[in-house]
Parts: structure tokens; C-alpha cells; sequence
């Protein structure tokens, strides 16, 4: 019995050593900070964004999948959203925050685009427009930014019916328009998004923000990301 339980004691050991647990964390464009666990290089456990001292973004991962309910918070502490990814269900939304952007639904029919549930980014919006800001500004060309109409930046997300999103920044230089694709999404961070859907079908649509860019200084804290 000895023998036993000095080997199966031997066995729970070298199981449990061969758990490779880490926390890591990640700087995000808009000065935030993510911080992950991952067991043998996959994410298992806590994900949290935090900025300026507080949490803007709440969720677990079970085996690099997203698991229960996932919480995304305004800058005063109120929630902006939940989402229950076991269920697939946005549970609540800040829907004055959402007024903030444009949505275009995109299913060839008028009806169904007035009708259709809107997609929104799976973050806080106030998170959103200064993160998606700091990365577009690292694709468009310096002199550009000195230049350009600061009331003619926008910033797109185009939502296909799977939630793959592809982000552009436009923008005009003497009335003649000029547009970027960038990305935003890297491993491990990425946004997730909640697709436009009608009658149980889901449509692609178009998420539009209107923003301002930032030319790097010459000194100072703001500098030109290398994002991508």
C-alpha cells in the first residue's frame, strides 16, 4: 500500500507540474491593459482590461473559447454591456451609449434593414473610439494628418453575417476622400461582435463612428503606435 501511494502521489505530482499556468499582460492602443491566463499557451481562465485604475472589460476563456457571461463597463462604472456567450445572448445594453454610432444594416431589403437588431463591438464603446482612433492613425500617412478635414474622419466596421469584422478610416484632403484599411484584432485581443439579425437570420452591416486624428508630438506623451 506504501508502494501505492507513493506512486500515485508520484503520477499527481508530475500531472500537476506539467500544467504550464501563466499570467500575462498586453498594452492596448488606448493605453489600456489587458491581463490573461493561459495553461500551456492556450487561454484558460481571468481576462480583464483595465484602464486608468478601472476595469472596462470582465470574461473568462475555457479552452481558447469564451465561456458565461462577459461584462463591458462605461468610464463612470455602469455597465455598458452583457453577454452571455454560453447562451450566444446579449443580455443588456447601454443604449445611449450605442446612439453614439451609425449602423447600417446591409440585407438588400429596406424592411428588414429597418427592422434588424443592430451589431454592436462586444467593448465599451468608450473604449472603442479612442482604441480604433490610435490604430488608424498609425496606417495613414503623417503628411496626411496635418492636412486632412478633421469633420470628415470616420471610422467603419464592416460586419459580415459571421462577425468577422474589416475596419477602414476615411477621411478628406480638399474635398477629395481617402481611405485606409486597417486591423485591430491581435492575438490575444480581438473585438467580438454582436451581428445585425432579423427573423432569426443574421445580415452584415456596417458600424461608422465619427472621430478626430492626432499627429504625433514632437514631444509629450502621445506617440505613433506601431499596432500593426
Amino acid at each position: 500500500m506504501k508502494y501505492l501511494l507513493t506512486f500515485l502521489l508520484g503520477i499527481s505530482m508530475f500531472s500537476s507540474n506539467a500544467q504550464n499556468i501563466r499570467q500575462q499582460k498586453m498594452d492596448l492602443p488606448d493605453g489600456s491593459k489587458l491581463t490573461y491566463q493561459t495553461i500551456n499557451n492556450d487561454l484558460n481562465g481571468i481576462y480583464l482590461i483595465d484602464k486608468d485604475g478601472l476595469t472596462v472589460l470582465r470574461g473568462n476563456y475555457v479552452n481558447e473559447k469564451r465561456v458565461g457571461n462577459w461584462y463591458f463597463f462605461n468610464k463612470d462604472k455602469s455597465l455598458f454591456a452583457r453577454y452571455n456567450y454560453d447562451a450566444k445572448k446579449l443580455l443588456s445594453v447601454d443604449t445611449k451609449m450605442l446612439a453614439l454610432a451609425t449602423v447600417n444594416v446591409k440585407s438588400g431589403n429596406d424592411d428588414i434593414n429597418a427592422k434588424a437588431s443592430v451589431s454592436l463591438p462586444l467593448i465599451s464603446l468608450e473604449q472603442y473610439f479612442p482604441l480604433v482612433t490610435r490604430v488608424a492613425e498609425s496606417v495613414i500617412p503623417l503628411n496626411d494628418i496635418y492636412k486632412l478635414d478633421q469633420n470628415s474622419v470616420y471610422i467603419t466596421a464592416k460586419i459580415n453575417d459571421q462577425g468577422k469584422a474589416e475596419y477602414f478610416v476615411s477621411y478628406e484632403i480638399k474635398g477629395k476622400k481617402e481611405e485606409y484599411k486597417f486591423k485591430v484584432d491581435k492575438d490575444p485581443f480581438y473585438i467580438d461582435w454582436v451581428v445585425a439579425s432579423y427573423d432569426g437570420k443574421t445580415y452584415p452591416s456596417e458600424f461608422i463612428i465619427k472621430t478626430k486624428l492626432n499627429a504625433p508630438a514632437q514631444e509629450g506623451n502621445h506617440k505613433r503606435i506601431n499596432w500593426l
